[in-house]
């Protein structure tokens, strides 16, 4: 009698027909089920996994909701000061984010590169009296405490903040000394202030003279130069044989210290983020340093009110999270019509 394939087998037929890549399988009822568990066992899961380690970095986390205002307390009873000649504010510690754009209320597109003060607390504070200059130091971000010293977790705990990733050390006026433990937000700076921001640039690897200093190189085969388009030239003079110290030759380029200007385009208090118009050096995730512009730049700040010696909230009044530079009042994209002909010609 020939049994149908809805009946149930027995286990030794079973064991004896089971092929050796599915010996590690239980035992089923049906064929069906030994069918279904060995492609879900050898197939199915396998792929999924590797295709789970491919999209993985695809998937990003939901956007956060970000409230349109906030309430603020000052609890270490900082007050508001005047700026007088020789007021210097702090600068701050930021994480370089990414490169995104952005658009304002007239449609026009910013390039801007955005930046996070990530724990960024106020470590120690230097003084005339005990350490002969006046400076604050800030501390960026966390580490774990294995990695440091005694005399580290020390300050830290005398200041009152976790462990720092990132340690460094601002200049400032007596006026605008601040307490140990106080973290600072974007606030620090308004939307629309031209910023200084230092880093390292990024590490290119071994170039020429073309790439690294850029150099105008050789001229063509057709003009007398063969076999040295891209070469640096004379490396001396006559008389003196020697090659002087400092000489532009082919090597490695960068990573070299730079400052760049930047106009802080929008602020978010909720994340910490500050958008700034350009490009920035350094990598994702590398530290760079903020502080307010100085010298000839300084000049385009003189119609923005500064916080001195930094943002001091208002008990009870709710400022807005978001805040962005204001829009040009003039049309950009509104030219004047000039006429190609004027009616006295």
């Amino acid at each position: 009698m020939w049994r149908t394939p809805l009946q149930p087998i027995k286990a030794w037929a079973l064991q004896t027909h089971r092929s050796h890549r599915f010996r590690h399988l239980p035992l089923a009822s049906t064929e069906n089920q030994v069918f279904r568990q060995s492609q879900r066992g050898f197939f199915a899961s396998k792929w999924q996994k590797r295709l789970g380690h491919l999209l993985e970095g695809r998937r990003r986390p939901p956007a956060p909701d970000v409230p349109d205002k906030e309430q603020l307390t000052n609890d270490f009873g900082i007050k508001p000061c005047k700026p007088v000649l020789g007021s210097k504010r702090t600068g701050v510690l930021a994480y370089k984010i990414g490169c995104m754009s952005l658009w304002d209320e007239w449609g026009v597109k910013h390039m801007v590169t955005v930046c996070q003060l990530d724990r960024l607390h106020v470590v120690q504070s230097m003084t005339l009296q005990k350490n002969g200059y006046e400076a604050l130091q800030l501390g960026l971000g966390y580490r774990s405490i294995h990695r440091l010293s005694r005399p580290e977790i020390g300050t830290y705990m005398k200041a009152g903040v976790g462990p720092k990733h990132h340690k460094c050390e601002f200049r400032v006026s007596s006026d605008c000394l601040l307490p140990p433990g106080l973290e600072l937000s974007v606030r620090h700076f308004v939307p629309g202030q031209w910023v200084f921001v230092s880093g390292w640039s990024k590490g290119r690897g071994y170039h020429g003279v073309m790439k690294r200093w850029g150099f105008s190189g050789g001229g063509s085969d057709f003009h007398g130069h063969k076999k040295s388009h891209r070469s640096a030239g004379s490396l001396g003079q006559r008389g003196i044989g020697k090659v002087w110290v400092g000489k532009k030759m082919a090597g490695h380029k960068g990573p070299d210290p730079r400052c760049v200007n930047a106009k802080v385009f929008r602020i978010e208090s909720t994340r910490n983020l500050i958008f700034l118009k350009g490009a920035l050096p350094g990598y994702k995730g590398s530290v760079v340093k903020i502080s307010d512009a100085r010298g000839k730049t300084a000049l385009k700040n003189n119609h923005i009110r500064l916080p001195y010696p930094t943002f001091v909230p208002v008990p009870g009044v709710e400022y807005p999270v978001t805040i962005q530079e204001p829009p040009p009042q003039r049309d950009p994209f509104l030219y004047p019509e000039q006429p190609l002909y004027q009616p006295n010609d």
